[in-house]
């Protein structure tokens, strides 16, 4: 079985670090897995890391969206 890196990473504003953990938390549970990209690589190669919404790969190049 491989081994997987896998983290959702965004800018929060927030007074200090408890209330951007939990406005971090707020926004997951609201968004959810069909809107929220989780990036995904494998442990040894992070460089290779993808992006998935609900389990699908999903492009982040903004320029693919301007079409």
């Amino acid at each position: 079985m491989k081994r997987f890196l896998v983290s959702v990473s965004m800018p929060i504003e927030a007074e200090d670090e408890a209330g951007a953990a939990a406005e971090f938390w707020r926004y997951v549970g609201e968004l959810g897995p069909h809107d929220l990209p989780v990036f995904v690589s494998p442990v040894d190669d992070e460089l290779a890391m993808l992006a998935y919404v609900d389990g699908e790969p999903a492009g982040q190049d903004p320029e693919e969206d301007e079409d």
